[in-house]
């Protein structure tokens, strides 16, 4: 668009008097900033894990930020900043005595149940993998745990055992 009162052209709308820059100045992004996200692992096998007992994870495989934490001593994943948090486990369980095993992610109190999973107690006498998800906004200062539901005393074996290579893992990734 030409300008007749300056005698000169204007661009892209911008009023006279007032010019853009050339080259345009590269937009700047915002810093971004990873979710926090932690991954625990069983390594140890578990021979008789009692009913209402926590599984014992143990070796942190990967953590991001510092927004989650895992305190072996209370097997348990802490939330330092509120949030919607999601959880993944999976955990290699066996019954002898033909309890259907069950997990539940829990609160450390035990007031709280994030979720469950199970198998048919016929499924298990060799081992079943149990997995869940479960999805939830957190306060701060909340911790959790996976913790033997199933009535009986379950048994986990090593990561790289029969009947399976695998053992326990939990896996919490901050979402929102």
């Amino acid at each position: 668009m030409i300008d007749a009162s300056l005698g000169r052209a204007s661009c892209c709308g911008f009023p006279p008097g007032i010019t853009q820059p050339f080259p345009p100045r590269p937009v700047q992004p915002l810093p971004r900033t990873e979710p926090d996200a932690i991954q625990i692992r069983l390594s140890t096998a578990q021979t008789a894990l009692a009913n209402g007992a926590a599984i014992p994870l143990n070796g942190v495989v990967r953590q991001i930020g510092n927004g989650l934490s895992y305190d072996p001593a209370n097997r348990a994943v802490s939330v330092s900043e509120a949030g919607v948090y999601r959880f993944d486990w999976h955990v290699l369980a066996a019954s002898a005595d033909g309890a259907a095993p069950v997990i539940v992610l829990q609160s450390l109190d035990g007031q709280t149940v994030l979720g469950l999973s199970g198998v048919p107690a016929e499924a298990a006498e060799n081992g079943a993998l149990l997995s869940g998800t479960a999805a939830a906004a957190l306060p701060a200062g909340s911790a959790w745990v996976l913790v033997n539901a199933s009535g009986a005393a379950i048994g986990i074996p090593v990561a790289g055992t029969a009947p399976a290579a695998f053992a326990a893992s939990l896996t919490v990734t901050e979402i929102g």
